[in-house]
């Protein structure tokens, strides 16, 4: 016989979703337990696909919800999301606003006391005759050198060769660090031909004009001419000279 009573307590604790977009309304209860027998998805985490050009009793026959005509309602239509007919964009009316130098950064490839001690010590490096970055694109030191290397401090404690480096730059404690030796820490400056000249001469049928050194880092390279064919040197002694010498001529 059946009990009323617990028929009545099982039915209050079903709980009906009130999920009326989806196909059909999904019955669960609180499972004590996961078990095969109660896995389901949430309510509302699966919908019927919507189906169209099905007749004008759905809703969405005829033109299947797409209008009538016109470029949107063609298969594989594409407007872009600025397109205003033809007619100039508004951001093409609008003036550009700032710019970026960073794409004509200098980077230098970093290298440090730890990579030229190593270096010496196995004999792939003469302290006795000055270092080239030539000597270290040979040793397979440092990745591709698109600009030239810089000599970092790491390492400097365990470093006690007297050494003469010529580098594109080094860091103020690595300068340091060379002085102190004894040793001359020089830089110099090659641009992107030179720099290939330098490594790989025998792909050149001629030796190219050194490079002038830019204004910007005259500070840097004090013994690199530049300016337009070598008017002002970095020290500016061609260029005081110059203006010594209107100086005395419009005096006498």
């Amino acid at each position: 016989m059946f009990n009323l009573a617990n028929i009545c307590k099982s039915f209050s604790k079903i709980t009906i979703s009130n999920n009326i977009t989806g196909f059909r309304t999904i019955v669960s209860s609180k499972p004590t337990e996961v078990s095969l027998n109660n896995l389901r998805d949430n309510p509302g985490a699966v919908t019927r696909k919507v189906r169209v050009g099905r007749g004008i009793g759905s809703g969405r026959g005829k033109t299947s919800t797409r209008g009538h005509g016109g470029q949107k309602a063609r298969a594989g239509h594409n407007i872009p999301r600025a397109f205003e007919g033809g007619q100039t964009q508004l951001f093409k009316k609008m003036r550009k606003y700032g710019f970026s130098n960073a794409k004509f950064e200098r980077v230098l490839n970093p290298i440090n006391f730890n990579i030229l001690d190593r270096l010496i010590k196995e004999n792939r490096l003469n302290p006795e005759e000055t270092i080239t970055m030539k000597h270290l694109f040979d040793a397979n030191c440092t990745g591709a050198i698109k600009h030239g290397i810089k000599l970092l401090s790491n390492g400097k404690e365990n470093f006690k060769h007297k050494i003469n480096i010529e580098l594109s730059g080094f860091s103020e404690s690595a300068r340091k660090t060379i002085e102190d030796l004894g040793g001359v820490a020089q830089n110099v400056y090659y641009d992107r031909v030179g720099l290939r000249f330098l490594f790989k001469p025998h792909k050149f049928d001629f030796v190219p004009k050194r490079a002038r050194v830019p204004l910007k880092y005259a500070d840097k390279y004090p013994d690199h001419i530049t300016g337009y064919m070598g008017a002002f040197s970095t020290k500016g002694e061609k260029f005081n000279k110059e203006i010594e010498k209107k100086e005395e001529e419009e005096q006498q």
